[in-house]
């Protein structure tokens, strides 16, 4: 099983899946870091993590403040933990699920059996792959030091883990609420989420793009990407000024 999973080609499908809400209706985005050695998987859903891990902006009258969307330490902890404890010979790979509002990792498992809930939130390690995690010890991957749990719950509180017979899941919400001046002297929160935002981000740096054009460089589909351009029109968070040929876009600050 450690030389099959740390070939450099296999049939293990590592997904990471990115939906449009807070629940799995509507899915926008899967991407696939299988078929390939387990550390280099590993790798390539960590650098996909970090690029959507956009700089949230705060934005007030006489203010600017900014803060990742997520932890990404928390993160990393979480999907490294998953991909060493989770019980390969079940044939259920750990995963990525994205939504509007939070990051879920899903591992195949749930706890040893001879390791409780309270001694797992301390950070006491049973490793159910030990072979496994002295191989990514030995590649710096990991330390056997037990921190990854109590950082998580540092950071999001026992809530985080959702400890199943057969599962562990993991969520790290989003930090993602933006305060934007309505131009009344008040301030009022609307939420954005990862999708909105890198939409945001694209009018920023072209006022002109067109939609055609945002469908291009983010991968959304046409009609994705007219329901957020609907949505941020209606939070106010960007209008349209002139035609459809000649105008343009405007981000409201």
């Amino acid at each position: 099983m450690m030389a099959f999973l740390l070939a450099d080609k296999n049939d293990i499908s590592i997904k990471v899946v990115t939906f449009a809400g807070k629940d799995k209706t509507d899915l926008i985005k899967r991407n696939e870091y299988g078929g390939t050695c387990m550390v280099t998987a590993i790798d390539k859903v960590l650098d996909y993590m970090e690029s959507i891990n956009e700089t949230m902006v705060t934005m007030g009258k006489h203010r600017r403040t900014e803060e990742k969307l997520f932890d990404m330490a928390s993160f990393k902890e979480a999907w490294q933990n998953a991909c060493i404890h989770t019980k390969w010979d079940k044939g259920n790979p750990p995963a990525v699920y994205i939504f509007s509002d939070r990051i879920e990792i899903i591992s195949t498992g749930g706890l040893p059996v001879d390791l409780n809930r309270e001694e797992f939130y301390k950070g006491i390690s049973k490793p159910v792959n030990s072979k496994l995690q002295k191989i990514f010890g030995q590649l710096g991957y990991v330390e056997q030091t037990g921190h990854g749990i109590p950082l998580i719950i540092s950071n999001y509180g026992k809530q985080a883990f959702d400890i199943m017979e057969n599962f562990v899941n993991v969520t790290i919400p989003f930090n993602y609420e933006k305060k934007i001046s309505d131009g009344t002297g008040t301030e009022n929160e609307v939420s954005i989420n990862e999708a909105e935002q890198r939409v945001i981000d694209f009018i920023s740096q072209n006022s002109s793009i067109t939609i055609k054009e945002l469908v291009a460089v983010s991968g959304y589909s046409d009609g994705y990407i007219r329901k957020i351009l609907a949505s941020l029109k209606e939070k106010k968070v960007i209008e349209r000024q002139g035609g459809n040929k000649t105008g343009k876009w405007v981000v409201v600050s």
